[in-house]
């Protein structure tokens, strides 16, 4: 097999290729112009130690063509079997990534483009949203669940080769070290549990009636998304990466404040907009004092909740499962404290 990885040393990516060299074959990832980029490749070639089965191609997600090399493209025309696009978060500051993405799988006539999306398609949709779902109206409340979406959409209008989606959950870091390069759904809310940390343990911090929320580890989603894409299946096919299990936003913020010897949090008010809760004495001020952007709410907690069934039939009888989040959630604080993301 040979492969093209867009965004390998990224959260995702420096885990997904390591799963890459569990397998045969050369291994060909985007790096982007600049010395931070080619410095993060190579601290991530040094950690991957798979000598010259990983060949860095010089490239530009905001050229067109990706600012590949054009000789590069037509020797390796035909021979690469598998594009992962896992930079899928820069279109939400720079759009038109994806389409980047698609024309050179297209160009290199690839066997598979494997598109890393997000549960974020789902908007502000309420009741089920299954997997085989995509445009059905939904509302999209901020430019991420925006660009997302249409990233999503340039993949299913515009991609001539067979492609399939993948949807992670909000992700977190490692389950069995706690590592995680990002900030994202609850670490925004850390520093505020750890500063409630100061109150009395048995006050608890009364808050308005929050969403549904879903987490999985940074563990399960690449060796998932390792499995899926080595097996056979329609163009089209798309996968929900997620908990199975249904937790409420303030349930699983619980989990962490025990951790974080913070008071627990208790619902007592009618869920409320975005806006109204900003205006919850203290908690619009505590997160712009701690640099989370607003969106933050949106961005961690789900009026929808999610089926997965074609990746549980898929990974049926394998050891690939999401553990539950209370048996790795100390693990992921302890690795927040330590590092202080």
């Amino acid at each position: 097999m040979v492969y093209l990885v867009t965004g390998a040393s990224g959260c995702l990516g420096r885990y997904f290729v390591t799963e890459l060299l569990k397998r045969s074959g050369d291994v060909h990832v985007l790096v982007r112009p600049g010395a931070d980029s080619a410095h993060r490749f190579d601290r991530c070639a040094r950690a991957w130690g798979a000598g010259d089965r990983v060949r860095a191609v010089p490239g530009d997600p905001a050229a067109p063509g990706l600012g590949i090399d054009p000789e590069w493209l037509a020797a390796h025309r035909g021979s690469i079997d598998h594009v992962f696009h896992l930079d899928t978060g820069r279109d939400t500051v720079r759009p038109g990534g994806t389409a980047g993405v698609v024309e050179i799988a297209n160009r290199l006539s690839a066997g598979v483009l494997h598109h890393v999306s997000s549960v974020a398609v789902a908007g502000a949709m309420t009741g089920l949203f299954t997997e085989d779902m995509f445009d059905v109206g939904q509302v999209l409340p901020t430019p991420y669940h925006r660009a997302v979406f249409e990233a999503e959409r340039t993949v299913r209008d515009r991609c001539a080769v067979p492609w399939r989606s993948y949807r992670p959950s909000i992700v977190i870091g490692h389950s069995r070290t706690g590592e995680i390069d990002r900030i994202s759904g609850p670490y925004h809310f850390f520093g505020l549990l750890r500063k409630a940390a100061q109150l009395p343990r048995l006050l608890p911090l009364l808050v308005p009636k929050l969403g549904e929320t879903n987490m999985v580890p940074v563990d399960f989603v690449v060796r998932a998304l390792d499995h899926l894409a080595h097996r056979q299946a329609p163009s089209g096919a798309t996968y929900h990466l997620v908990d199975p299990r249904r937790q409420g936003a303030a349930e699983v913020l619980n989990l962490f404040a025990d951790e974080a010897g913070a008071p627990r949090l208790i619902e007592v008010m009618p869920k409320r907009s975005l806006e109204s809760m900003l205006r919850t004495p203290g908690l619009g001020w505590a997160l712009g004092h701690l640099g989370a952007p607003p969106e933050v709410l949106r961005h961690s907690e789900f009026d929808c909740w999610f089926d997965d069934r074609n990746t549980a039939a898929a990974l049926a009888g394998t050891d690939i499962r999401v553990p539950p989040l209370a048996a790795y959630a100390p693990i992921v604080w302890k690795y927040w404290i330590e590092n202080r993301l």
